[in-house]
């Protein structure tokens, strides 16, 4: 059977400053913004470290270079980290995934429906629950940081091909760095875990 894993660009969303204790604004991104990740593919019982450079900023998209060592590749996102198109698959989405809606305020929640297009033209409906469900300080190689918890869960379901995914996702977004610093990202198929990474910040080097 062949696995449509391009769902899991869901993890591979990107790594303001606080308003007040409980919002937090628009993130504030430059290009050449440098951000280091741990990934823990806890599955696969591997580490590996990804470079995310931002590239370009425009007034509606943010286009950033992932690396690692075995790939490079680009991905795009709207001005406030919405998942366009996935550096993981080149999958697209429409609409965006969107995985914050600034200001966070904790309680705020929001559902977001899209549908993504793999490069063999395979299609997938998603459908997803976010709650902004506290404000946290994170401990990670980088250092700690004053985040909002984000929690996420939802279904992918084949329009293509059939199946079913189940997904859930946990961000750890830091406002002072305009960044995720921590996820966990989560999903099953037919009842069996496939899929589980721990994503954390091992660096953060702001544009000149």
């Amino acid at each position: 059977m062949v696995k449509h894993r391009w769902w899991m660009a869901l993890a591979w969303l990107p790594l303001g400053f606080w308003a007040h204790a409980n919002e937090a604004a628009r993130p504030v991104v430059k290009v050449g913004d440098v951000a280091t990740y741990v990934v823990n593919m806890r599955g696969d019982k591997r580490t590996v470290e990804e470079v995310v450079t931002v590239l370009e900023v425009t007034g509606a998209q943010i286009r950033s270079q992932f690396a690692r060592p075995d790939r490079t590749a680009e991905g795009l996102t709207t001005r406030e980290w919405g998942l366009v198109v996935s550096a993981a698959s080149n999958t697209r989405f429409d609409p965006p995934i969107q995985s914050l809606k600034f200001p966070l305020t904790v309680g705020e929640a929001w559902t977001s429906k899209y549908v993504g297009t793999g490069t063999n033209q395979s299609q997938a409906r998603g459908d997803l629950e976010f709650k902004v469900a506290a404000t946290e300080k994170v401990q990670t190689p980088a250092g700690e940081f004053d985040t909002f918890r984000i929690e996420s869960k939802g279904w992918v379901t084949g329009i293509t091909w059939q199946g079913v995914v189940q997904v859930r996702q946990t961000f750890w977004y830091a406002p002072s760095i305009s960044r995720y610093v921590k996820t966990e990202f989560q999903d099953w198929r037919n009842g069996r875990l496939w899929t589980d990474n721990l994503t954390e910040l091992k660096s953060f080097k702001p544009a000149p």
